[in-house]
């Protein structure tokens, strides 16, 4: 990217803020995913039942009113465990395909869920163009794997 401005290209950024993105991962698709870069048997299983039939609740403690409000037990469907070591690792399993779905000229930056898409051109017209269907193409990977 600093070459290219060096250079006096035209350079951009498309910026990914995937937070809430964890909420949203499939768990069928994060297991399938596993098994194509290489995690299988127990290993599989076990990460396949750390995500899978998970029930949440949420507590409100309100300590100025001696008030205690705990809602019902639900199952999660979707999404990786916050506040976990594994939860941004399988994140990034789910996402890391993301160079794959875009342009071979745009460059991904990944990170956690922060996630930017780097692009270059010398040309102002291809440059917007290039913008665009790579705008197009993360826009098409995103809903392919049921992120907001």
């Amino acid at each position: 990217m600093l070459n290219a401005l060096n250079n006096k290209t035209m350079a951009g950024s498309i910026f990914c803020d995937l937070e809430k993105s964890f909420n949203s991962v499939n768990h069928d698709l994060l297991v399938s995913k596993l098994s194509y870069y290489g995690i299988s048997g127990k290993a599989k299983l076990l990460l396949a039942s750390y995500l899978q039939n998970r029930y949440q609740r949420v507590q409100i403690i309100t300590s100025y009113l001696n008030d205690n409000t705990v809602s019902k037990w639900t199952k999660r469907k979707y999404g990786v465990p916050q506040g976990s070591n594994l939860g941004p690792l399988l994140f990034l399993v789910y996402i890391i395909d993301i160079p794959k779905a875009i342009d071979h000229k745009a460059i991904p930056i990944i990170f956690t869920d922060d996630t930017s898409i780097l692009i270059t051109n010398p040309n102002n017209i291809h440059f917007h163009n290039n913008l665009n269907i790579v705008f197009g193409q993360l826009n098409k990977w995103s809903n392919q794997i049921c992120l907001p």
